[in-house]
Parts: structure tokens; sequence; C-alpha cells
């Protein structure tokens, strides 16, 4: 019996949501998450077709003409002789491989392009994921510290219906005045539209929540509690790791790579191209000739270029790069510039949450110390509300200080790029 009591809780228990498993469904789902996954595929397909490239290039053509009259050859002759050197309608046929031998770095440029594209394909696709992280994380500590709001709401709610108790038996006792109970009251009525408010943000929290991760709201009820030590290297430490682990800057260093790139792809119009080529012809024009069809085996060497065009466009290749220099002196300085920012808002965070523990023990002993003094009759009611108050914005600030620490300690790694 004891066994299947054990079985028939461990079906109706609900495991806590875990904030890993929220970040999972979240990617599954969302939609930069998926466009950037599917740019990520288009560049892996463009990658294997310029990798086709190396291989010889398959050449077939047929033709069928259809000419006014046939055509024929006078030979003047003591005896005149005409020869007829073409039907009135023929055929052709022509198949055939060609494979380039060298082509200036052609091919290894658009090979090397599209390696380059798919880098920063996949750089993107990291910078997003971050994004979407990020995203989670904080509509999960929302959910997470709207709960523990109303749970400090609810106690002062308690306190406060406890308080109204002994002065409504004060009042029976006529140790108090009625305007005392009326007090408490009016204080009670506060605290239930306290309530209702914090409520209403705990459920816009529930719901943007499950419209980042696509999971319904009552699969949302139960959330795992944040247990995170807050512990940060030196400043330096998470500037120099920005540098070397954000994708944004290795996208614009890659950036750099493709406009050498295609600077040399453009230089190579100027390059003889070498090709080996070998071909079967097959044609019925001519009667008189044989064999009709036959191969041939040829090699040669080729120029092709239009003008200037190709060196001019070299150029503003340079002119790129010089660009995509400063757009990396940029980009540093900025994500250098968004780790400070974060890391003084942690640090700043930590000592408010410091300070609002401390606010949080005084104010739970000046409490006690008031709430004793009343029932004593030493201190009025109001002197109590007002202990209670503090007591509860005490409880309030040290919420709100310490998911202010958690949201300032992520969004730190964000900008670290190791979220």
């Amino acid at each position: 019996m004891r066994i299947l009591i054990i079985i028939l809780l461990a079906f109706t228990y609900t495991f806590p949501i875990t904030l890993d498993e929220l970040i999972k469904r979240a990617l599954e789902g969302n939609p930069q998450v998926l466009a950037k996954r599917y740019e990520l595929n288009s560049a892996k397909l463009r990658l294997k077709g310029d990798e086709n490239l190396y291989f010889p290039e398959f050449i077939i053509g047929y033709k069928y003409s259809l000419q006014s009259d046939a055509q024929s050859i006078s030979i003047p002759s003591p005896i005149p002789t005409e020869i007829r050197s073409s039907k009135k309608n023929y055929q052709a046929l022509q198949a055939g491989i060609r494979q380039i031998l060298y082509d200036g770095g052609l091919r290894d440029g658009k090979v090397s392009l599209s390696k380059s594209l798919l880098y920063i394909a996949e750089r993107e696709y990291e910078e997003v994921m971050l994004d979407v992280k990020l995203e989670v994380i904080r509509a999960y500590l929302s959910v997470l510290s709207s709960l523990e709001l109303i749970e400090v709401i609810e106690k002062q709610r308690e306190a406060i219906q406890s308080d109204l108790r002994q002065r409504e038996a004060f009042y029976r006792e006529g140790l108090v005045a009625i305007t005392d109970v009326l007090q408490a009251r009016v204080k009670l009525a506060e605290v239930e539209r306290d309530l209702r408010k914090a409520q209403g943000d705990y459920r816009i929290a529930l719901a943007n929540l499950s419209r980042i991760t696509g999971i319904e709201e009552k699969d949302l009820t139960s959330l795992e509690p944040v247990n995170l030590k807050v512990e940060l290297p030196t400043l330096e430490e998470l500037i120099e790791k920005a540098i070397s682990k954000r994708p944004i800057i290795k996208i614009v260093r890659e950036r750099l790579k493709i406009s050498r790139e295609q600077r040399t792809m453009e230089l190579s119009s100027f390059h003889p191209k070498v090709f080996l080529e070998a071909f079967y012809n097959y044609s019925d024009q001519n009667t008189n000739l044989r064999p009709k069809g036959f191969f041939t085996i040829s090699g040669g060497i080729s120029v092709n270029f239009q003008s200037l065009a190709p060196y001019y466009r070299a150029l503003s290749y340079g002119e790129e790069e010089k660009k995509a220099k400063e757009e990396l002196k940029d980009t540093v300085e900025k994500i250098t510039l968004g780790v400070k920012a974060s890391y003084e808002k942690v640090m700043t965070a930590r000592d408010n949450l410091k300070v609002a523990e401390e606010a949080l023990r005084l104010a739970e002993e000046f409490y006690r110390l008031s709430l004793a003094q009343y029932r004593n009759q030493i201190i009025s009611g109001t002197d109590l509300l007002q202990a209670e108050a503090s007591l509860t914005q005490a409880r309030k600030a040290k919420v709100l200080a310490y998911y202010e620490l958690l949201r300032a300690y992520f969004e730190l790694l964000r900008e670290v790029g190791e979220l």
C-alpha cells in the first residue's frame, strides 16, 4: 500500500521547470533563431556548390538546322563536276569535358568567400541565441520576483489581519478607540489593493514568459527558483574575454578577410586561364565527309577581361577593407564600454543588496519591538502600522535588489558572450 501511494504521488507531482529547459524551448521555436538557422543552412549549401567548381565541366549540345536550300560545290574542269557539300536539313552533336587547370585563384577565392560567409552566419546565429537567452532569463526573473513580491504582500496582509484582530479585542475591552480599528481596516484594504496589483503583474510576467518559450501558462506555474552565487573576475579579464569571445567582433574581423578575398577574385581576371578539354563531335551536314563523328583533345590558355573594370573593383574592395578596420575598432570600443557599464551595474546592485539586507534586518527588529510595545500599550496603533509598513518596504526592497543583481549579472554575461 505504501508503495502504491508513492507511485501515485510520483505521477501527480509536478517537477519544477528549470531555466535551461525554458531556454531550450524558446530556442526551438523562436522566429529570429529559425530565420538565422535557415540562413546558416543556405550558407552551408552555397559552400558545397562552390567546392564543386574544382570538378570538370561537362558540356553537351545538340543542334538541328533547317536551310532554305542544300549547298553544293562546282569544280571547274574539262568535265564540270558538282559535289554536294551540305544537306538541306542536318543535325550536329557535341559532347565533352573541360577541366580548368589554373584560373588565377578565382575558384580558391570563391570557396574561401563562401567559408567566410558561413563563418559569419554561424556567428550571427550565436549572437541571436544570446539575445533570446537573455530575453528568456529576464522574463523568468520577472515571474520569480513577482511571485516573491506577492508573498511579501501576503505576509503584510497576515500581519495587519492579526493586528486588526488585536485592536478589535482591545476595543471590546475599552482599551482603544474605534478609530484604531478603522485605521487597521483602511490599511488592510490598501494592502488588498496592492496584492491584486501584484497578482496582475505576475499574470502579465507569466504570459510574457509563455509567449517567449511557447509553453502554456498553466505549465509555468511551477518554476525552479534561482540558486546562484554571483562571483566576478576582474574587469580587465572580462573585457579581454569579451573581445575574444563576442560573435559580433568575430563577424567584423571576418569581413576584413572577405574584402581581401573579393579583391583577389577581381584581380584574377588579369591572370591567364589554363584548360584541358576533350570533345566528341558529330555532324551529318556534309554527306561526303567521313567519319561523321570524331574525338578531339585540346589544351589552351586564355585571358578575358573588360578594360580596367576588375582593377577598379579591386580598389573598391580595398576601401571596404579600410571601412571594416574602422568598424572593428568601433565595435571593440563599444563592447569594452558595454562591459564596463554592465560591470558597474553589477557592483552597484551587489552593494544595494547588502544595504537592503541590512535594512531588512533592522526593520524586522524594529517591528518586533514595536509589536511588543503596542501589545503593552506603550505605542499607538499608528506607530505599529508605520513599523509594519517599514518592514514591508524593506522586504520589497530586498526582493527587488536581489533580482536586480541577477538581471545585471546575466546582462554582463551577455556582454561578455558567455550566456
